[in-house]
């Protein structure tokens, strides 16, 4: 009765790790997780109490509720991007988480993020001043993570840390998209804009937890 949903499409280049997050949002253990391609939309779901929650007191209804996670897994293969725009249009979410990784040609990484800006205007109308129209009064949640930040310094395969050298590495590797984001954040003024750095592999969970977070209070709370 209490219980809320957060549904989000997972984005991004083939190999950024779209699976593998989603993989440990349901709770698969690092040592299982195998590198795999996608090659099929995969809508996947799990329910889960935020760790947050603790910080509620006994009474508040938030210290108690479940939300449960949908996300909308997508090959990231140029060749198969075209998938994105039907999928978009058939499942409604409330937005789009897109992965990034630092290890990869930034060039081919801003083509696949200006895909998903032009496929989200289409998923709105095919007719671009109607989309843009349309866009105007849309309130999405458009959340860009750097994931593998483990790849950017020396790591043991532990939980993961994130620390300031590494932070500073992945914010100068994100500049390199502000652009493509800008864009986002004109074309749709209402929504909700959002950045995360982690390891969806070897962060611990509080980290992932924290994602999931931050979208509640977009989605929710704000």
């Amino acid at each position: 009765m209490f219980d809320r949903d957060i549904r989000v499409t997972v984005l991004g280049n083939t190999g950024v790790g779209k699976t593998t997050l989603i993989e440990r949002i349901k709770g698969s253990k690092v040592k299982t997780l195998q590198a795999q391609k996608t090659l099929n939309i995969n809508a996947e779901e799990k329910k889960i109490r935020l760790r947050s929650s603790e910080l509620y007191p006994w009474y508040s209804i938030e210290a108690h509720r479940k939300y449960r996670i949908v996300a909308i897994d997508n090959p990231g293969d140029y060749k198969l991007r075209r998938m994105w725009r039907e999928v978009l249009r058939k499942f409604t979410t409330d937005g789009m988480l897109f992965l990034l990784d630092p290890k990869q040609s930034i060039v081919v990484q801003k083509n696949a993020m200006e895909d998903s800006y032009n496929y989200f205007l289409d998923s709105l109308d095919l007719n671009p001043k109607k989309a843009d129209i349309f866009a105007q009064n849309k309130k999405y949640i458009f959340h860009f993570v750097v994931n593998k930040c483990d790849t950017l310094d020396n790591f043991s395969e532990n939980e993961f840390t994130l620390t300031p050298y590494i932070k500073e590495k992945a914010v100068d590797f994100l500049s390199h998209f502000a652009f493509t984001m800008d864009e986002f954040k004109r074309t749709f003024p209402r929504s909700k804009i959002g950045i995360s750095y982690l390891s969806a592999k070897y962060s611990p969970y509080l980290d992932l937890d924290k994602l999931f977070e931050i979208l509640k209070v977009y989605r929710y709370q704000t």
